[in-house]
């Protein structure tokens, strides 16, 4: 569809089973990681019905007309996303090391929003909601996070484990753990934790910014309110 600007966009309806309004989750979600630092695609909640959607603006297709070329990570790593075995956030690191346009600044970037994933319990973040945009030449940036959601009523754990010594625990201290492999010094990971849990904080006034209940909000509390915003909050120290 196209929204009020022009630009074309992606419509997420909500679904008759869900026990939450999962559609203000997820552009709450991308609210508070835009305002963690993080590159994150555009969204805004519109009314269809009576009902919320989540209108998510497309990334691969720029203003003034065009496509960007863009794959997802599974396509990137050669993974069938339906075969048995776990990846990890590692293996994106690798794929950025031998095709990225700035590895560093997206490896630092990718940690960044495996913080936030942390923090709001997202996780369903499994290859396919991470991609890249072609630039030139056989070299791709990081895509804009998507599908980014807060699940309250999930086991927390990650789809991507962040490395394959952790395993799927949603965890900082998992994610400290493979601070050398991301090339990541302990001061600068300290101040990347500090910017996302001051905005994953925020998650409340974001969330009535946003039209939603203190009914609504307090359903989707177990995702925000947890131990790992503690370690987060002593690891930005």
């Amino acid at each position: 569809m196209v929204d009020d600007d022009g630009r074309l966009s992606i419509g997420k309806f909500p679904s008759v089973a869900d026990d939450h309004a999962v559609s203000k989750g997820e552009i709450l979600a991308l609210r508070l990681a835009a305002a963690a630092g993080i590159d994150a695609a555009e969204g805004r909640l519109v009314e269809s019905e009576g009902r919320p959607v989540a209108l998510i603006r497309r990334f691969d297709r720029p203003r003034g007309g065009g496509r960007l070329m863009y794959i997802s990570a599974a396509t990137m790593l050669g993974v069938d996303v339906g075969e048995s075995g776990e990846h990890a956030y590692t293996e994106i690191v690798d794929a950025l090391r031998m095709h990225g346009a700035a590895p560093q600044a997206d490896t630092e970037e990718l940690w960044r929003r495996i913080a936030s994933s942390i923090l709001i319990t997202n996780v369903d973040d499994h290859l396919r909601n991470h991609g890249f945009l072609h630039v030139d030449r056989g070299q791709w940036r990081l895509a804009p996070a998507f599908d980014v959601n807060p699940f309250p009523d999930r086991v927390r754990e990650l789809k991507t484990w962040v490395s394959e010594d952790v395993g799927p625990e949603a965890t900082i201290e998992a994610l400290l753990s493979a601070l050398p492999y991301f090339r990541i010094a302990a001061p600068r990971a300290g101040e990347i934790l500090q910017e996302v849990e001051h905005a994953v904080a925020q998650w409340r006034p974001v969330g009535r910014s946003l039209g939603m209940s203190t009914h609504g909000l307090d359903q989707f509390a177990d995702a925000f309110e947890h131990e790992e915003r503690a370690a987060a909050r002593k690891a930005g120290r």
